[in-house]
């Protein structure tokens, strides 16, 4: 298939995808207790325990005052908690707190329960070549963004 049929497609199928999985959801994302922004903040904060306010703005590309206010909304929920630096007082760190686990993990396995259901009408060939295609295609995104 040439690049401008497949780009067409593509501008149609993925937001049809997109809106195919979250019309199966149940969960906090889907019911706009939480925003897309939110949760991939609540991930990052899972992963980089400790993390300080401008990182998470490096990592979501946003400024360090919409960090803040995206921050100041996850810990008013009680997802997050700031903790002081015992090394640098300016320093204000990020945690998750058990609370904000337990949402972002029924996320994520409501996510995956789904995707096995889907994907599960596919052969395990099929899945395999899924899964290549979309690797290579965030290998080239990860290279374009440095």
């Amino acid at each position: 298939m040439n690049i401008e049929p497949f780009g067409q497609r593509m501008i149609v199928l993925l937001p049809q995808l997109m809106r195919g999985f979250a019309r199966r959801e149940s969960n906090p994302l889907s019911r706009g207790k939480i925003t897309l922004p939110q949760l991939w903040a609540l991930e990052y904060i899972a992963e980089h325990h400790g993390c300080p306010t401008n990182e998470l703005a490096r990592f979501l590309k946003i400024s360090r005052p919409a960090a803040t206010g995206l921050t100041d909304r996850l810990v008013a929920q009680s997802w997050v908690r700031r903790i002081d630096d015992r090394n640098d007082r300016r320093m204000i760190r990020l945690e998750i707190t058990p609370k904000g686990r337990q949402l972002f993990e029924s996320v994520w396995n409501e996510k995956k329960k789904q995707l096995m259901r889907v994907f599960g009408h596919l052969s395990a060939l099929e899945r395999k070549q899924y899964i290549a295609t979309l690797e290579k295609v965030a290998a080239i995104l990860s290279r374009e963004a440095r």
